[in-house]
C-alpha cells in the first residue's frame, strides 16, 4: 500500500527547545502548548496487515473513512512527556490521511501513537488514552456493544535520533481486530426432501438465536502492542445475552448450499469471551405444511478469541448435524466434540 501525507501541522524549532528546557525542570507537562510549526510534517500511513479480515480489507481505502489517534512524546531519560493526539480525527481523503492542525517532528524523542477504527464507537462506548509515564500509555475501551462494529486498533512505537533532519516518512499504523468474527450457515440435502415429489418440498427457516453469550464488554490495551504481540484484554459481566438473525416473515430458503443467517449489517463481530452454556436454537418449516414450526437446540462451549473468525455451519436432514466447521480467515470452531450437543425435536 502507499504511505500518504497527512495534511495538518505540529512542533517548533526555538520554541520547541525552550520547551524541552521547561520540561525538564518541571516534569509531566502533557499539556503545554503545541510549539510552533516547522520541521518534517508528521504524516500517517495505514499499512497493509496479514491479521486484516476479509470484510475490512478496503475500508481504508474508501475515501472519507475516519480513525481517531492518541499519541505522545517523550525522552525516556526526562520524568515527563508532551501530549501531541487525544483522539485527534484522522480522515482519509482521495489520496491521503489528513488531520488539523498538521503536526510535525522533533528530532531526539521516542514516540507512541495508538489508534481506533472506527472514529466513532455504538452508543455508550468510550475511548480512552491513558498516558501513564509516557512509555507505558494504553488506550482503553469501556462499555463497548456488540452490534455489527468490526473494532480495530493499531499501535507504533518509533524512535528520532537527534539530529536527523531528512524527512520522516509516514507512520505506519498496522490495525488489528480485537473482536472475534463469528459466521453461522445452514444447508439441507435435495434428496431428504424428496425431489421427485410434484410439487417439490422445500425448507425454510424461520427462526434463528445464539443465546448465552455476552455483547457487552470492555477491554484494556497493551502498553505496547504490535506484529503478533497480545491484543489486550476483554472483560464481560453478563453472559445473558444473544443474537437475533434478522428474518423475513417467509423465512430463508435453504437448500444444498450453505446459506449465511447472519450476514451484511447483521454479521456478528462478537466480543472475545469464554462460554459454557451458549446455545444455537434453529426453527424451520417445509413448504409443503409451513404451518407446523420444527426446533432444535446445539449447545455450544469454548471460547471466541480476539482477532480470530468462527464459521459454523450444520445440515437440516432426518436429524440435525453441525459439519467440520469451514475456516474463514483465522482457525475453525471447535464441534462435533464434547463441547458442542445437539438436541433434537422429540
Amino acid at each position: 500500500m502507499r504511505f500518504v501525507r497527512i495534511n495538518n501541522f505540529f512542533a517548533g524549532a526555538l520554541a520547541a527547545w525552550c520547551l524541552f528546557a521547561l520540561w525538564s525542570c518541571s516534569g509531566n507537562i502533557a499539556d503545554t502548548p503545541l510549539p510552533e510549526e516547522t520541521g518534517s510534517p508528521l504524516d500517517f500511513a495505514v499499512a497493509e496487515s496479514a491479521s486484516r479480515a476479509e470484510s475490512a480489507s478496503s475500508v481504508f481505502e474508501q475515501e472519507g473513512t475516519r480513525i481517531k489517534v492518541y499519541g505522545l512524546y517523550y525522552d525516556p531519560t526526562k520524568s515527563g512527556f508532551f501530549n501531541l493526539f487525544d483522539g485527534t480525527v484522522v480522515t482519509r481523503t482521495f489520496d491521503a490521511w489528513t488531520y488539523e492542525p498538521l503536526r510535525y517532528w522533533l528530532s531526539g524523542f521516542t514516540y507512541d501513537f495508538k489508534a481506533v477504527y472506527p472514529a466513532s464507537l455504538p452508543n455508550s462506548a468510550e475511548v480512552l488514552f491513558d498516558k501513564g509515564e509516557g512509555s507505558d500509555s494504553h488506550l482503553n475501551i469501556n462499555s463497548f456493544e456488540s452490534d455489527g462494529t468490526d473494532l480495530m486498533v493499531a499501535s507504533e512505537r518509533l524512535v528520532i535520533v537527534r539530529g536527523q533532519d531528512t524527512p520522516r516518512p509516514a507512520v505506519a499504523l498496522r490495525f488489528r481486530h480485537i473482536l472475534s468474527r463469528v459466521t453461522f450457515s445452514a444447508k439441507t440435502d435435495d434428496r431428504y426432501l424428496g425431489s421427485d415429489g410434484n410439487p417439490v418440498r422445500r425448507l425454510r427457516i424461520v427462526g434463528f438465536k445464539i443465546s448465552g453469550i455476552a455483547r457487552h464488554g470492555s477491554w484494556v490495551g497493551d502498553a505496547y502492542g504490535r506484529d503478533g504481540s497480545s491484543l489486550g484484554k476483554w472483560t464481560v459481566a453478563d453472559q445473558n445475552e444473544s443474537y437475533i438473525a434478522d428474518i423475513q416473515d417467509d423465512g430463508i430458503a435453504v437448500g444444498n448450499t450453505p446459506v449465511r443467517l447472519f450476514d451484511g449489517d447483521d454479521i456478528i463481530f462478537a466480543i472475545p469471551q469464554t462460554f459454557e452454556a451458549a446455545q444455537a436454537e434453529i426453527e424451520y418449516s417445509y413448504t409443503d405444511d409451513p404451518s407446523v414450526v420444527h426446533s432444535a437446540v446445539a449447545e455450544l462451549s469454548g471460547a471466541w478469541l480476539p482477532g480470530k473468525s468462527y464459521s459454523y455451519s450444520f445440515t437440516i436432514n432426518a436429524h440435525i448435524f453441525f459439519d467440520t466447521p469451514k475456516v474463514d480467515d483465522w482457525i475453525s470452531a471447535p464441534v462435533n466434540g464434547p463441547d458442542l450437543d445437539i438436541k433434537l425435536p422429540l
